[in-house]
């Protein structure tokens, strides 16, 4: 018998969609092949009263279906940093009265001057709403930064757990597994010292990012590349190889606790059967 890496209902599927009859074709594969763990995004026109809806729509119509929703600070922004961070409660509340257990804050591609992710935690901090709302947080990590970008990204996400409200944390995808296993005894050394130092009740689950390879993706995205995504040029280049290295990274997650997102599109049969074939056995 084959030893599995993942069992799929402990994977995580980031879904995408441009209209309401999409989604629910997507939720309807979803939940006809019993998967319950979505993540839906904050980017391009998924935003603002699309997303709400879109998040309503999913716990009324498929009540059974675990979603944690993604609040971008680059694609929610409201005209000012303070418009963005009422916002940002008000996202929060929305989403807790529809059934949300957790929300995963991301700055976006590209930075605000004036609001991150890391000032909207600090902002939030002493805000009762997280203390008497059953509501999560997650925050985003990139362990493939090259040295002087990493630096700040540890000091970045220290600062982070300082405040107490992050529940997990959510790391990049990456091609070079070796540095990524590094990486991860760098993130679980600031785990502990934060627990240690600040909140020995604090729990922080760890997700990491799969993309899964084909030819077309590949393609794609080696003319447009999605930044603060570091893929070789050997990923690029093959899907055999690059195959082999997804299958390297899952090993990786596997050893550490760390739960999958699959961030590329699983709406078929027969998308689900590469996943479980190629991937998880």
């Amino acid at each position: 018998m084959k030893d599995i890496l993942f069992d799929l209902n402990n994977i995580r599927f980031e879904i995408s969609f441009k209209s309401f009859d999409e989604l629910r074709r997507i939720l309807s594969f979803y939940k006809r092949n019993n998967l319950y763990k979505i993540n839906i995004p904050s980017k391009n026109s998924l935003k603002k009263g699309f997303l709400l809806d879109s998040i309503k729509i999913s716990k009324d119509e498929f009540p059974g279906i675990d979603i944690i929703p993604h609040f971008s600070i680059l694609h929610e922004f409201r005209k000012n940093r303070l418009n963005t961070q009422d916002s940002f409660i008000n996202f929060l509340k929305v989403v807790n009265h529809l059934g949300c257990k957790e929300v995963l804050l991301i700055s976006g591609s590209q930075k605000r001057s004036t609001l991150d992710s890391l000032s909207t935690l600090s902002f939030l901090k002493c805000n009762p709403l997280l203390k008497s709302e059953d509501i999560a947080i997650g925050v985003a990590f990139n362990p493939y930064l090259p040295n002087f970008l990493f630096k700040e990204e540890i000091i970045r996400l220290e600062k982070k757990l300082e405040s107490g409200l992050v529940s997990s944390i959510w790391i990049q995808f990456g091609t070079d597994y070796k540095l990524l296993k590094s990486r991860i005894k760098i993130l679980k050394n600031i785990i502990y010292s934060t627990k240690q130092n600040y909140s020995e009740e604090q729990n922080i689950k760890l997700f990491g990012s799969i993309l899964i390879p084909s030819k077309q993706f590949l393609a794609r995205f080696k003319f447009r590349p999605w930044k603060g995504v570091y893929c070789s040029s050997e990923f690029l280049d093959s899907t055999d190889f690059a195959n082999n290295v997804v299958k390297k990274i899952l090993i990786a997650y596997k050893e550490n606790n760390i739960f999958p997102i699959i961030e590329t599109r699983i709406y078929t049969d027969e998308h689900l059967k590469i996943l479980k074939n190629n991937f998880l056995e």
